[in-house]
């Protein structure tokens, strides 16, 4: 029995030592390798990439495109037929968005900013950086050359060349390290932008400062949408939804540093939450919403957000009421594009359709 036990315990050394080895042989490849980030390569064409995960889309002119895994863009002139275009890199991209009919840019993990200057044809690589390794989320740009895009930890960089050359943004604000998940410009011309763990924030100077937004609901935004010359709408984690009445008038925090979300509370009463410049919207569903459109091209300003498990929820975006809508899928959706008489949304298993209400 004792040398039963002596030579199991011999084994277990063994293995350990071997176990200890690969270690020591990992760490020292990783240390190899260290000084030689990861180069950027080519997306594959793929069959089936429209059926595959689709994270955005957007109109660019009288296309429609859209970017998820691996690098994948796709154009479609209807919103049926897709058809794929070759990346510059393998990453996943998370967002796009275009200018005019012919500029656009796209965003994604290991920092890639990818920019097109022929409708989303071709595109080129503007920025990588694979030892930073984290995503952005969201661009913004007022002309082909000058722009934002924000990402993880509250990473913000400016271009004013196209991608040329990036500067850091830097505030105090950003300090809080909150991932930014969506910028966007009002008609007014004040810029929001939505993150994680209810960091919400505003500029009145187009980028020049920045001021963090005191958040009626202390969990995530994933999105924001202008419905007017200076209000918006927010939404995120639980179904939540607010409006904010004025933008310029929402109250701030004087202190963005002691903001903790640990602490802070949720603001419910309606009265409160006015003083503030909020006004909640009545949600009969409590899963979390992805992504967001506003229609207003027959005048009706049709709010669609959709989200978890197939959830759609639309409403006039004046007024503080949401209605589901039947879903032909319980795939979590990403965003969502209301057409003449359908709305399209993207998902992890590509695109589909539902009734326009």
């Amino acid at each position: 029995m004792k040398q039963a036990i002596a030579t199991k315990q011999g084994v277990r050394l063994s293995v350990a030592c071997l176990l200890l080895s690969w270690s020591v042989l990992g760490q020292a490849q990783d240390a190899r390798w260290a000084d030689q980030p990861r180069q950027p390569e080519h997306s594959e064409i793929m069959p089936l990439a429209d059926k595959a995960i689709v994270n955005d889309m957007t109109r660019a002119g009288d296309h429609l495109v859209a970017v998820g895994e691996r690098g994948h863009i796709l154009r479609s002139e209807n919103g049926d037929n897709w058809q794929q275009v070759q990346a510059p890199v393998r990453a996943m991209l998370t967002r796009v968005t275009f200018v005019d009919a012919r500029h656009g840019w796209a965003v994604g993990h290991d920092g890639s900013v990818l920019r097109t200057s022929d409708g989303g044809e071709s595109w080129e690589l503007r920025h990588w950086d694979a030892a930073w390794g984290r995503p952005f989320y969201d661009a913004i740009f007022t002309t082909p050359d000058r722009g934002l895009v924000v990402g993880s930890n509250g990473r913000m960089l400016r271009t004013d060349d196209g991608g040329e050359s990036w500067e850091e943004v830097t505030n105090e604000v950003f300090d809080t390290g909150f991932h930014l998940y969506e910028i966007e410009r009002l008609e007014g011309g004040a810029l929001m932008i939505a993150g994680e763990r209810g960091f919400m924030a505003r500029s009145l100077d187009d980028g020049e400062s920045w001021e963090m937004i005191e958040p009626p609901y202390i969990g995530s935004y994933f999105g924001v949408i202008p419905v007017g010359p200076h209000a918006a709408v927010l939404y995120g984690l639980q179904g939540k939804v607010f409006r904010a009445i004025d933008v310029r008038e929402l109250a701030v925090l004087d202190d963005p540093m002691a903001y903790d979300p640990f602490i802070n509370e949720s603001v419910t009463d309606s009265e409160t939450l006015a003083s503030m410049g909020w006004q909640a919207y009545d949600n009969p569903v409590v899963e979390s919403l992805f992504g967001g459109s506003l229609y207003d091209d027959d005048g009706s300003g049709l709010l669609v957000l959709v989200g978890v498990d197939g959830t759609i929820v639309t409403g006039r975006a004046d007024q503080a009421l949401l209605e589901p809508v039947q879903s032909p899928t319980d795939q979590p959706y990403s965003d969502v594009v209301v057409q003449a008489d359908r709305l399209l949304m993207s998902s992890r298993t590509g695109m589909h359709t539902a009734d326009k209400p």
